[in-house]
């Protein structure tokens, strides 16, 4: 694996309520994230995927352990510097839009980074038209629907042009197209050398475009590996009440018959049993 864009190093972590005992909410976690991946994190309600997310970019900071952000301690380092490097999209947009326009919200972070005149101008049209939000630019997101809230968070958060993504269920309000191309604008992003996290519960999601699924179960990393080999082991899923893709179950039902391992997506198992059924010709 390359170097990592960002490192985790056995954090721990507990929220602590006044009159309350300490409640653990991560505990030794290790995480080595390098560019041009897309991660999915993944587990029940509860498990620490939102907390250990919220520490990538600083949100929250270890009781144990550090972060490092391209090298940088996350402990030592102000929030709002980071965000320059890891943007994180709530699960909620109306946590994070607070100006008058689409138009506002997309211009206001790289104005906070120092980028003015034409350069800024760019950026915010190129942005615009990047995530289809031209026609509704002057438009206030309380007017919008929460896809289109969504998206325009996310589009304020790529505006600062960071390395990395976080995202907390971010088809969440999006029907079919819009959720297709959305992923087809993080693959592209992958692509371009960006390290992307989604916090999901779609496990067909995950199958279709994750490289990467690390799995939480109380706190703790209990799986990390491709999606394909993950959903491959239904007993660990089991654990975590993740239920692994159709595609996958019926591929492990049709295991007796000669079915590969490691089938996860619709188009892999019609490719399997295309192969499967020629072999037996």
């Amino acid at each position: 694996m390359s170097e990592p864009l960002i490192e985790v190093e056995d954090i721990s972590y507990a929220y602590v309520a006044p009159g309350a005992p300490p409640r653990p909410a991560l505990v030794d976690v290790s995480l080595r994230l390098p560019a041009g991946q897309l991660v999915a994190l993944v587990g029940q309600n509860g498990s620490g995927k939102s907390t250990l997310a919220r520490h990538l970019n600083g949100l929250l900071k270890p009781d144990a352990g550090r972060v490092t952000v391209t090298g940088i301690d996350t402990r030592t380092e102000a929030v709002g510097r980071l965000a320059a490097r890891v943007g994180y999209v709530f699960q909620n947009p109306d946590h994070q839009l607070f100006l008058p326009t689409v138009r506002a919200e997309v211009e206001w972070g790289p104005r906070q980074l120092g980028l003015e005149g034409a350069a800024l101008a760019g950026r915010v049209e190129e942005t615009l038209g990047r995530f289809g939000l031209e026609t509704i630019s002057g438009r206030h997101p309380a007017s919008l629907g929460r896809g289109l809230r969504r998206l325009t968070a996310l589009a304020a958060v790529m505006a600062m042009n960071p390395r990395a993504l976080v995202l907390d269920e971010p088809t969440g309000g999006l029907d079919h197209r819009r959720t297709e191309e959305l992923m087809a604008m993080l693959r592209g992003l992958v692509g371009e050398g960006r390290l992307v996290i989604l916090i999901t519960h779609e496990m067909p999601l995950v199958a279709a475009h994750a490289d990467r699924m690390v799995v939480l179960r109380q706190g703790r990393i209990v799986g990390d590996d491709t999606p394909q080999a993950l959903f491959d082991q239904p007993e660990l899923l089991a654990t975590t009440s993740l239920d692994p893709p159709e595609a996958a179950r019926l591929a492990q039902a049709l295991r007796p018959l000669g079915m590969p391992a490691r089938v996860a997506t619709p188009d892999a198992f019609v490719a399997a049993c295309a192969e499967l059924l020629a072999g037996r010709r």
